[in-house]
């Protein structure tokens, strides 16, 4: 798969420590001698040594900003409905469709059309968690959704980092599949153990200024510490 963080995979040693970690966790014959848990860490920790980046945070610069216009997006949303919402960002309400059916073309305006990796990874990212948002009956906080989609995005930037190794050694799709879920749900436990800033943005012009930055920014920090 390569990495998320360049196109050639990095050879430090955090990141060669990663790989390994990633190899034996998924391998059947290791007898689950590494946890989730510490796929996440260290891949966590590799990024930090990633080419470029200078700490792990940065390798989620643009993450953290699309997670900022999807606070002031869902405001919207909440505060005005769907097709006030979809017209805020540029999008006719006739021929998007439903909701759910619109949540790609809604993926697409906030993360952009750039073909980065980590655009990439930010506009998959976003479908994931808009598509059952717009579905639920009770509706989320923007919190909770943009929440939700750092925690995809981190996720999912480990599945393309660790892809290769994950691949190898699982032997089976049903294998990897669940291995990554695990993955997943140790990324949300991260999150939830975090807590969340006190008084985040209020309006949408907040959530896309300074006051939305850091939020974004502090959530990342404490997800991240609390994988370490």
């Amino acid at each position: 798969m390569g990495t998320s963080s360049a196109r050639r995979g990095p050879t430090t040693r955090l990141w060669r420590a990663a790989k390994g970690a990633a190899t034996r966790y998924m391998s059947p014959a290791a007898g689950e001698e590494v946890s989730a848990r510490e796929v996440a860490a260290r891949y966590l920790a590799a990024l930090a040594e990633t080419p470029g980046q200078g700490d792990r945070l940065a390798a989620f610069r643009f993450t953290r900003k699309v997670a900022q216009d999807l606070g002031a997006f869902w405001q919207e949303f909440q505060a005005l409905g769907w097709e006030a919402a979809l017209a805020e960002v540029g999008l006719a309400p006739s021929g998007q469709g439903p909701p759910e059916m619109a949540a790609h073309g809604v993926s697409g305006v906030l993360a952009g059309s750039g073909g980065g990796l980590e655009e990439a990874v930010a506009r998959t990212a976003l479908t994931l968690v808009l598509r059952p948002a717009v579905q639920s009956q009770e509706r989320p906080e923007p919190t909770q959704v943009v929440r939700q989609f750092l925690v995809t995005a981190v996720h999912l930037r480990l599945a393309l980092d660790l892809g290769e190794p994950l691949e190898a050694a699982a032997g089976s799709y049903g294998r990897l599949r669940d291995g990554l879920s695990r993955i997943k749900a140790v990324i949300e436990a991260g999150a939830e153990a975090a807590g969340a800033p006190p008084e985040p943005p209020a309006t949408p012009g907040h959530w896309q200024g300074l006051t939305g930055w850091t939020w974004v920014t502090e959530v990342m920090k404490a997800l991240m510490k609390n994988l370490e």
